[in-house]
């Protein structure tokens, strides 16, 4: 039996005799992925009848794809791109046919949700059994290039794979020892025995050069050997360029500098080379250096890089745990400094330019420097109401808080007694008298003289009485307030001479109280003004004067404490509100111009100026 299409022959009867043979061997042959779409290809072109040309596009790494296979071959088959790129589109298959007949068929190839290639068939005039007999040869045909997706996904797994377990490998043993140059020789061991290179050397970046810190199947080398310093040169040539160096290169057209890494070469005895640059972040931290006698491939340069990304964190980790402090401080330093001149994060430095303009302007804007306390309001002139004699309480109109007018009783005792002694005191010195006028009749001299020094101490008796009995009623001596005092609870109880009953404050005078820290107190003097606010009057400020600064201080609250006495000073024309005794609030004295900054960390700065002078020598 003949077949009818053979993609081999010029003729179909020849067609059919020799080339399914060929092609089919050359399946069952296939070594790659290549040869098996260019066998598969002019098998499915032989079997589906009418066919003119085929072309198989399959996907690339990139994502694009591109022609795996084409029948027959070097053939303009550009006019099928058309067909081919509506059915990569709707990702179904296409059929266009021409006036003359002609047809161009287009099968996606699609594996799960993944679209990795198209099939595109040119046939003479055919009709729809021929489209669907067509149809059923390519989908039975797609088997095959979907296996071979199939194993090709799945040798990339592996590959992956075996790359990740090896970077992993990498990392633990990175991670296994506490200091740096062992984790570096480590590293350096498994690198050599991976790539099967005769030495690794890994350099390490200092001050903006690098020098060789480890060399691997070595605890110990000399820095100053020839072959030592030639190594550090070419290092010191990748990481001047932020490059991989590779020696012999694989790419023609590369144009990096690699005049010492080849001098290298041909002192160490060994035919290639690859100088990588180790990077963390955006900073180079140290150069790999890797030689052998088989050239790099591919595929190993990407293992490669990878190291790159996975060991680059983990070595300057290690790196930065040994520094010393100064090297701490200093690369922290030349960090930030970076972050400032960088183009990176704008947000941040627009923030940090405001705060500097901030703080420079804190710092020369001069301002009032006012020294705040607490401070209570007082009677200018304060008087007291005390008892006159010993009695008792009759009444008391008035307590703490009223308001009184000059001559207003503030309190009355018990005059009874008083009365009576009145009384006994006149009978007494009437007595008196009548005996000195008697004696003076007879002109008994001695019985005058006694009767007259009677009547002389009945005489002052009674105007002792007369007086007492004057000041049974305490009076206000001025218009002002009752301060303290409350004897509303106490009438009848019995007080002693002297003691205090009231305490009176004018009502037009008054006087202010602070109560400075010690802190504050070197910037107060006598004569500065200042002004005070209420409590009681949050929306309203009265200055004043300082007039005196006791000079001894009161502990309260932990702190030292002194009394400044000022007095309250209303401008010209204008009065004094209703002010009452005891009347807390704020009151800030002005002590000359100073900037804010200073005005805001003066006392942080004292404190710091304190400490450091005690813990002196």
């Amino acid at each position: 039996m003949q077949s009818r299409n053979d993609p081999a022959a010029p003729s179909r009867d020849t067609q059919a005799e020799v080339a399914p043979v060929d092609y089919w061997q050359a399946l069952a042959q296939a070594r790659n992925a290549e040869q098996l779409c260019q066998a598969w290809l002019p098998i499915l072109c032989s079997m589906v009848q009418h066919t003119r040309c085929g072309l198989l596009l399959l996907q690339d790494s990139d994502g694009s794809y591109a022609p795996a296979a084409l029948w027959p071959e070097a053939t303009d088959l550009s006019y099928l791109r058309g067909v081919a790129e509506e059915s990569l589109n709707t990702r179904q298959g296409v059929v266009q046919r021409d006036p003359d007949g002609q047809t161009r068929f287009a099968y996606p190839l699609v594996n799960g949700e993944v679209l990795f290639g198209v099939v595109i068939l040119g046939l003479h005039a055919a009709d729809e059994i021929g489209l669907t007999h067509a149809r059923r040869l390519l989908h039975w045909g797609a088997g095959w290039l979907i296996d071979l997706y199939n194993r090709r996904a799945l040798l990339e797994n592996g590959e992956r794979l075996e790359r990740s377990a090896y970077l992993f490998d990498l990392a633990l043993a990175a991670l296994s020892e506490k200091e740096f140059s062992k984790s570096s020789l480590a590293v350096a061991n498994r690198l050599a025995q991976r790539f099967n290179c005769h030495q690794v050397s890994f350099g390490l970046e200092k001050g903006k050069t690098v020098r060789v810190k480890t060399v691997s199947h070595s605890a110990w080398f000399e820095e100053k050997a020839n072959l030592v310093n030639l190594a550090a040169q070419a290092m010191n040539e990748a990481f001047d360029q932020r490059c991989r160096i590779v020696v012999p290169e694989l790419e023609s057209g590369a144009s990096l500098i690699t005049g010492a890494c080849r001098r290298y070469l041909e002192d160490s005895g060994s035919r290639a080379l690859c100088a990588l640059p180790l990077e963390s972040g955006n900073q180079v931290v140290g150069v790999w250096l890797l030689e052998r006698d088989d050239p790099f491939t591919n595929a190993e340069l990407e293992v490669l890089d990878s190291l790159v990304l996975t060991l680059g964190p983990i070595l300057e980790l290690k790196l930065n745990a040994e520094e010393s402090l100064f090297s701490h401080s200093r690369r922290a330093w030349s960090h930030g400094l970076r972050k400032l001149t960088d183009s990176s994060r704008p947000g941040y430095k627009l923030l940090a330019i405001v705060i500097a303009v901030m703080l420079t302007f804190l710092a020369l804007y001069q301002t009032d420097y006012r020294v705040a306390s607490e401070a209570v309001v007082e009677g200018a002139t304060q008087r007291v109401a005390v008892a006159p004699f010993q009695g008792y309480i009759q009444s008391a109109p008035v307590r703490a808080g009223d308001v009184v007018k000059a001559g207003q009783v503030l309190a009355t005792l018990e005059d009874k007694d008083l009365r009576l002694e009145k009384v006994r005191w006149e009978a007494e010195l009437e007595v008196s008298l009548r005996k000195e006028q008697e004696a003076m009749a007879k002109g008994d001299r001695v019985e005058l003289r006694m009767a007259s020094a009677q009547a002389n101490q009945a005489r002052a008796q009674l105007n002792l009485a007369l007086e007492k009995l004057a000041r049974v009623q305490l009076v206000a001596p001025f218009d002002g307030v009752v301060v303290r005092g409350d004897l509303s609870q106490q009438l009848g109880s019995p007080v002693e001479q002297g003691k205090l009953l009231f305490e009176l404050a004018p009502l037009e005078a008054w006087r202010v109280i602070l109560k400075v820290d010690e802190r504050d107190i070197s910037n107060v003097r006598a004569g500065q003004p200042g002004e005070l606010m209420l409590t009681s009057l949050p929306g309203q400020s009265f200055p004043f004067q300082v007039k005196k600064v006791t000079p001894v201080a009161t502990a309260e609250d932990g702190r030292n404490y002194f009394r400044v006495e000022a007095g309250l000073s209303p401008a010209k024309g204008a009065t004094l509100p209703k002010l009452r005794p005891n009347m807390e609030g704020v009151g800030k004295v002005e002590a000359g111009e100073q900037s804010l900054m200073w005005i805001w960390t003066h006392r942080l700065s004292d404190w710091l100026r304190l400490t450091l002078w005690r813990w002196m020598p």
